[in-house]
């Protein structure tokens, strides 16, 4: 049996959002709205001005059913942090979450971008095919 094509295509959807250390709670903070069968396909967390939090600072990226689904950051170390792609489809309208924890007296200072790209399962912009 040969394959089935789909002809839909669409372009790739990127979402960002810049987080400063005075916009983060302990815990679950909402950062990004994603829609009902929005699977990531790419992103990262880019720290541009490291957290100066006294011991530690660091940033889970994930969802309600999984806190660090996409990445795990080091807030201290300016740099760059790849998402890791899981395949998940989001099979919800839901938020990505950004879980935030520092130990020692709070940051002052510090500064992420925190990007993805994903595509919506099942929409069409187009055809092709």
């Amino acid at each position: 049996m040969p394959i089935k094509k789909n002809s839909g295509r669409q372009d790739l959807l990127v979402a960002f959002v810049d987080v400063s250390f005075a916009d983060l709670a302990a815990g679950a903070n909402a950062a990004i709205d994603v829609p009902h069968g929005a699977v990531v396909v790419g992103g990262d967390v880019v720290v541009k001005t490291p957290f100066n939090s006294a011991t530690s600072a660091a940033a889970k990226v994930g969802d309600k059913g999984d806190d660090d689904r996409y990445a795990t950051v080091d807030l201290k170390v300016a740099g760059r942090t790849a998402l890791t792609i899981t395949g998940h489809k989001h099979n919800v309208a839901e938020h990505v979450l950004v879980g935030f924890a520092q130990v020692g007296a709070g940051a002052t200072a510090g500064a992420f971008r925190l990007t993805l790209h994903y595509y919506v399962e099942g929409r069409a912009a187009f055809s092709q095919g």
